[in-house]
Protein backbone atom coordinates (compact mmCIF):
# COMPACT_ATOMS: atom_id res chain seq x y z
CA UNK A 1 0.00 0.00 0.00
CA UNK A 2 1.35 3.44 -1.26
CA UNK A 3 1.52 6.01 1.49
CA UNK A 4 -0.92 8.43 -0.51
CA UNK A 5 -3.44 4.95 -0.35
CA UNK A 6 -2.38 4.82 3.23
CA UNK A 7 -3.16 8.29 4.52
CA UNK A 8 -6.29 8.09 2.34
CA UNK A 9 -7.82 5.06 4.00
CA UNK A 10 -6.94 6.47 7.78
CA UNK A 11 -8.22 9.76 7.23
CA UNK A 12 -11.38 9.36 4.71
CA UNK A 13 -13.35 7.87 7.40
CA UNK A 14 -12.04 10.38 10.22
CA UNK A 15 -13.88 13.14 8.14
CA UNK A 16 -17.08 11.12 7.16
CA UNK A 17 -17.13 10.79 11.33
CA UNK A 18 -16.35 14.61 11.96
CA UNK A 19 -19.06 15.12 9.14
CA UNK A 20 -21.91 13.39 10.70
CA UNK A 21 -21.30 14.65 14.16
CA UNK A 22 -19.73 18.16 13.77
CA UNK A 23 -23.30 18.87 11.77
CA UNK A 24 -25.41 16.55 13.76
CA UNK A 25 -24.45 19.48 17.41
CA UNK A 26 -23.92 22.34 14.64
CA UNK A 27 -20.21 22.63 15.93
CA UNK A 28 -18.35 22.22 12.92
CA UNK A 29 -16.41 19.24 13.87
CA UNK A 30 -12.83 21.48 14.56
CA UNK A 31 -13.18 20.20 18.40
CA UNK A 32 -13.12 16.49 17.42
CA UNK A 33 -10.37 16.97 14.69
CA UNK A 34 -8.05 18.79 16.41
CA UNK A 35 -7.26 16.60 19.37
CA UNK A 36 -6.90 13.57 16.49
CA UNK A 37 -4.30 15.34 14.45
CA UNK A 38 -2.31 16.34 17.55
CA UNK A 39 -1.86 12.58 18.18
CA UNK A 40 -1.69 11.34 14.73
CA UNK A 41 0.54 14.25 13.68
CA UNK A 42 2.77 14.83 16.73
CA UNK A 43 5.62 17.10 14.93
CA UNK A 44 3.08 19.33 12.72
CA UNK A 45 3.49 22.55 13.98
CA UNK A 46 -0.11 24.33 15.59
CA UNK A 47 -0.07 26.56 12.43
CA UNK A 48 -0.31 23.19 10.19
CA UNK A 49 -2.83 21.30 12.23
CA UNK A 50 -5.17 24.38 12.49
CA UNK A 51 -4.81 24.83 8.65
CA UNK A 52 -5.98 21.49 8.38
CA UNK A 53 -8.76 21.84 10.93
CA UNK A 54 -10.12 24.47 9.22
CA UNK A 55 -10.36 23.29 5.87
CA UNK A 56 -12.70 20.57 7.04
CA UNK A 57 -14.62 22.60 9.21
CA UNK A 58 -15.46 24.68 6.14
CA UNK A 59 -16.53 21.89 4.22
CA UNK A 60 -18.06 19.98 7.17
CA UNK A 61 -20.11 23.66 7.35
CA UNK A 62 -20.51 24.57 3.51
CA UNK A 63 -22.41 20.94 3.25
CA UNK A 64 -24.27 21.30 6.60
CA UNK A 65 -25.50 24.63 5.56
CA UNK A 66 -26.92 22.93 2.00
CA UNK A 67 -28.96 20.67 3.85
CA UNK A 68 -30.16 22.94 6.65
CA UNK A 69 -31.24 25.34 4.02
CA UNK A 70 -33.39 22.80 2.68
CA UNK A 71 -34.77 22.15 6.13
CA UNK A 72 -35.65 26.37 6.60
CA UNK A 73 -33.97 26.30 9.59
CA UNK A 74 -31.18 28.97 9.43
CA UNK A 75 -31.98 32.77 10.71
CA UNK A 76 -30.47 34.06 7.56
CA UNK A 77 -30.10 37.65 8.93
CA UNK A 78 -28.81 36.87 12.40
CA UNK A 79 -26.06 34.45 10.51
CA UNK A 80 -24.98 37.52 7.91
CA UNK A 81 -24.66 39.72 10.61
CA UNK A 82 -22.49 37.33 12.69
CA UNK A 83 -20.48 36.50 10.20
CA UNK A 84 -19.20 39.87 9.09
CA UNK A 85 -18.66 40.12 12.58
CA UNK A 86 -16.66 37.67 13.33
CA UNK A 87 -14.27 37.91 9.46
CA UNK A 88 -11.91 40.42 11.04
CA UNK A 89 -11.49 38.12 13.92
CA UNK A 90 -11.23 34.66 12.37
CA UNK A 91 -8.26 36.50 9.85
CA UNK A 92 -6.64 37.80 13.30
CA UNK A 93 -7.05 34.21 14.69
CA UNK A 94 -5.58 32.70 11.68
CA UNK A 95 -2.59 34.99 11.78
CA UNK A 96 -1.64 34.65 15.88
CA UNK A 97 -1.17 31.08 15.79
CA UNK A 98 1.92 31.04 13.61
CA UNK A 99 3.36 32.65 16.54
CA UNK A 100 2.46 30.17 18.59
CA UNK A 101 4.58 27.13 19.20
CA UNK A 102 3.50 23.18 19.83
CA UNK A 103 4.81 23.35 23.11
CA UNK A 104 2.17 25.82 24.35
CA UNK A 105 -0.44 24.64 21.62
CA UNK A 106 -1.00 21.53 23.44
CA UNK A 107 -1.18 22.60 26.92
CA UNK A 108 -3.56 25.91 25.59
CA UNK A 109 -5.76 23.23 24.05
CA UNK A 110 -5.50 20.24 26.79
CA UNK A 111 -6.94 23.02 28.65
CA UNK A 112 -9.71 24.00 26.36
CA UNK A 113 -11.23 20.78 25.89
CA UNK A 114 -11.54 20.37 29.61
CA UNK A 115 -13.47 23.33 29.77
CA UNK A 116 -15.60 22.56 26.96
CA UNK A 117 -16.34 19.28 27.99
CA UNK A 118 -17.24 20.21 31.78
CA UNK A 119 -19.42 22.25 30.24
CA UNK A 120 -21.09 20.22 27.56
CA UNK A 121 -21.60 17.23 30.40
CA UNK A 122 -23.36 19.36 32.76
CA UNK A 123 -25.47 21.55 29.76
CA UNK A 124 -25.71 19.19 26.45
CA UNK A 125 -26.13 21.35 23.21
CA UNK A 126 -27.91 18.60 21.19
CA UNK A 127 -31.71 19.07 22.64
CA UNK A 128 -33.30 19.13 19.54
CA UNK A 129 -36.60 17.15 18.66
CA UNK A 130 -38.22 16.30 15.18
CA UNK A 131 -41.04 18.99 16.27
CA UNK A 132 -38.12 21.44 17.45
CA UNK A 133 -38.27 22.82 13.91
CA UNK A 134 -41.98 24.12 14.07
CA UNK A 135 -41.24 26.39 17.26
CA UNK A 136 -41.09 29.91 16.60
CA UNK A 137 -37.88 31.62 16.58
CA UNK A 138 -37.25 34.57 19.23
CA UNK A 139 -36.25 37.58 18.72
CA UNK A 140 -32.34 37.64 18.77
CA UNK A 141 -30.17 40.58 20.32
CA UNK A 142 -28.24 41.60 17.01
CA UNK A 143 -25.70 43.83 19.01
CA UNK A 144 -24.62 41.16 21.64
CA UNK A 145 -24.64 38.78 18.95
CA UNK A 146 -22.45 40.68 16.71
CA UNK A 147 -19.50 41.41 19.77
CA UNK A 148 -20.01 37.51 21.10
CA UNK A 149 -19.35 36.28 17.57
CA UNK A 150 -16.79 38.60 16.79
CA UNK A 151 -14.88 37.33 19.69
CA UNK A 152 -15.15 33.07 19.02
CA UNK A 153 -13.92 34.29 16.11
CA UNK A 154 -10.40 35.51 16.81
CA UNK A 155 -10.44 32.51 19.70
CA UNK A 156 -11.58 29.74 17.78
CA UNK A 157 -9.89 30.33 14.46
CA UNK A 158 -6.33 30.72 16.49
CA UNK A 159 -6.92 27.00 17.81
CA UNK A 160 -8.43 25.68 14.58
CA UNK A 161 -11.78 24.44 15.96
CA UNK A 162 -13.73 26.23 14.14
CA UNK A 163 -15.70 28.20 16.62
CA UNK A 164 -18.79 25.99 16.17
CA UNK A 165 -18.44 24.08 19.64
CA UNK A 166 -18.68 27.79 21.19
CA UNK A 167 -20.66 29.91 19.27
CA UNK A 168 -23.44 26.85 19.19
CA UNK A 169 -24.18 27.59 23.46
CA UNK A 170 -23.53 30.95 23.07
CA UNK A 171 -26.57 31.19 20.10
CA UNK A 172 -28.63 29.08 22.44
CA UNK A 173 -27.82 30.04 26.47
CA UNK A 174 -27.29 33.66 25.80
CA UNK A 175 -29.28 35.00 22.95
CA UNK A 176 -31.87 32.54 23.61
CA UNK A 177 -32.07 31.28 19.87
CA UNK A 178 -34.12 27.98 19.69
CA UNK A 179 -31.57 24.99 19.81
CA UNK A 180 -32.55 23.77 16.10
CA UNK A 181 -32.15 27.46 14.88
CA UNK A 182 -28.54 27.81 16.67
CA UNK A 183 -26.90 24.65 14.86
CA UNK A 184 -28.47 25.87 11.39
CA UNK A 185 -27.25 29.14 11.93
CA UNK A 186 -23.78 28.47 13.25
CA UNK A 187 -23.13 26.75 10.66
CA UNK A 188 -23.69 29.09 8.08
CA UNK A 189 -21.68 31.52 10.19
CA UNK A 190 -18.93 28.84 10.67
CA UNK A 191 -19.13 28.40 6.75
CA UNK A 192 -17.27 32.59 6.16
CA UNK A 193 -15.57 32.06 9.01
CA UNK A 194 -13.45 29.03 8.17
CA UNK A 195 -13.38 29.96 4.45
CA UNK A 196 -11.69 33.40 5.56
CA UNK A 197 -9.21 31.67 8.16
CA UNK A 198 -8.25 29.19 5.56
CA UNK A 199 -7.29 31.78 3.09
CA UNK A 200 -5.46 33.69 5.22
CA UNK A 201 -3.41 30.17 5.58
CA UNK A 202 -3.14 29.62 2.31
CA UNK A 203 -1.82 33.09 1.70
CA UNK A 204 0.93 31.80 4.82
CA UNK A 205 1.97 28.77 3.21
CA UNK A 206 0.62 26.60 5.25
CA UNK A 207 -0.39 23.87 2.29
CA UNK A 208 2.44 23.69 0.38
CA UNK A 209 2.64 20.00 2.55
CA UNK A 210 -0.56 19.40 4.34
CA UNK A 211 -3.12 19.98 1.10
CA UNK A 212 -3.37 16.51 0.51
CA UNK A 213 -4.28 15.54 4.06
CA UNK A 214 -6.97 18.60 4.29
CA UNK A 215 -8.10 17.00 0.79
CA UNK A 216 -9.03 13.57 2.21
CA UNK A 217 -10.79 14.79 5.26
CA UNK A 218 -12.70 16.80 3.24
CA UNK A 219 -13.67 14.78 1.18
CA UNK A 220 -15.28 12.34 4.40
CA UNK A 221 -16.87 15.40 5.32
CA UNK A 222 -19.08 15.85 2.52
CA UNK A 223 -20.08 12.55 3.14
CA UNK A 224 -20.79 12.96 6.83
CA UNK A 225 -22.32 16.12 7.05
CA UNK A 226 -25.35 15.51 4.92
CA UNK A 227 -26.42 12.41 7.19
CA UNK A 228 -25.38 14.61 10.04
CA UNK A 229 -28.20 17.28 9.38
CA UNK A 230 -30.78 14.23 8.38
CA UNK A 231 -30.12 12.59 12.22
CA UNK A 232 -30.53 15.98 14.03
CA UNK A 233 -34.06 16.06 12.66
CA UNK A 234 -35.09 12.85 14.51
CA UNK A 235 -33.10 12.17 18.01
CA UNK A 236 -32.32 13.95 21.01
CA UNK A 237 -28.63 14.75 21.05
CA UNK A 238 -28.02 15.21 24.69
CA UNK A 239 -26.61 11.48 25.24
CA UNK A 240 -24.39 11.85 22.56
CA UNK A 241 -22.89 15.85 23.65
CA UNK A 242 -22.69 14.05 27.18
CA UNK A 243 -20.55 11.31 25.42
CA UNK A 244 -18.13 13.45 23.27
CA UNK A 245 -17.91 15.80 27.01
CA UNK A 246 -16.00 12.98 28.15
CA UNK A 247 -14.01 12.28 25.11
CA UNK A 248 -12.81 15.86 25.30
CA UNK A 249 -11.81 15.67 29.33
CA UNK A 250 -10.35 12.21 28.43
CA UNK A 251 -8.27 14.19 25.66
CA UNK A 252 -7.43 17.17 27.33
CA UNK A 253 -6.21 15.32 30.31
CA UNK A 254 -3.60 13.57 28.05
CA UNK A 255 -2.51 16.77 26.81
CA UNK A 256 -2.24 18.33 30.08
CA UNK A 257 -0.21 15.38 31.23
CA UNK A 258 2.31 15.65 28.78
CA UNK A 259 3.33 18.51 30.86
CA UNK A 260 4.47 16.60 33.60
Amino acid sequence: MTPEIFEFVRLLPLGFAVGVYGTLVGAGGGAILVPVLLFMLPHESAASLTSISLVVVFFNAYSGTLAYMRMGRINYFAGALFAVAGIPGAILGAMLVHHVTRAAFDPIFGALLLGIGAFLAINPLGNQQSGAANQPQRPVNFRLGSIGSAYIAVFSSMLGIGGGIIHVPFLIRVLRMPPHNATATSHFVLTFMALTATIVHACMGEFHEGIHRAAYLAIGVMMGAPLGAAISAKIRGSLIVRLLAVALCVVGVRLLARLL
